[in-house]
């Protein structure tokens, strides 16, 4: 075979290799970033918040389906919240009804809202609670702040691309089904503030009280 016979026949597999690759799907990681901020006011003008109750105990695992309907939710658990921990279960996700097919494709936390940042508001109107947001794996943990009992907060979740159900992407979930949840399922906890603190707090001002009486009374 001469030099350009070869020359001709690499091209036109290099060509082939090309059209073959360009015919394989990459794939995409699916994203999904939390934020946990002040109450939206203008959700908070069209419908109640949910409520956590004290049925939600410190460490008491939930879990759920995102994205689901944004609401703001009502700490009603009778603790301050000092942390929040969210542990993605969805690590790949498939459904051949949805526009265009997912199939197997991984699941990640990740910046959906495009400020560079994972798990922070890029809104003015919603101020983030927590300073700190730690990624490990699939866990991600809001930390440094507190949400006060009988406060309101909000925690929406968004996915990149949009997989809320009805939102384009996936069909929408029938009108008489209850569980309106997204496909993204994510456990939840919160650790409280202590309480230690106040009651050695108690304890040592009681027990200074206790003292100062005694002493008052061995000198009269």
């Amino acid at each position: 075979m001469t030099t350009i016979a070869i020359k001709i026949a690499l091209s036109a597999l290099g060509a082939a290799g090309i059209s073959f690759l360009s015919l394989t799907p990459a794939r995409a990681f699916i994203l999904v970033e939390p934020i946990v901020t002040t109450q939206n006011q203008d959700i908070l003008e069209t419908k109640n918040p949910r409520t956590l109750g004290p049925e939600f105990q410190p460490g008491q695992v939930i879990e759920y389906g995102v994205s689901d309907v944004a609401n703001n939710f009502l700490n009603d658990t009778g603790y301050d919240i000092e942390s929040l921990v969210f542990d993605l279960k969805t690590l790949s996700y498939s459904n051949p009804d949805s526009t265009p097919v997912f199939d197997n494709e991984p699941v990640q936390w990740g910046d959906v809202n495009g400020d560079g940042k994972i798990g922070y508001s890029n809104n003015p109107d919603l101020k983030d609670i927590f300073r700190d947001v730690t990624i490990k794996d699939n866990i991600i943990t809001f930390s440094g702040g507190v949400i006060p009992n009988g406060t309101l907060f909000y925690n929406p979740f968004a996915t990149k691309p949009n997989v809320a159900p009805g939102a384009g992407i996936i069909p929408p979930v029938p009108a008489e089904q209850v569980d309106k949840d997204g496909p993204i399922r994510v456990a939840t906890y919160y650790t409280a503030v202590p309480e230690s603190t106040n009651v050695l707090g108690v304890l040592v001002f009681g027990a200074l009280g206790v003292a100062l009486k005694l002493k008052r009374s061995l000198h009269c």
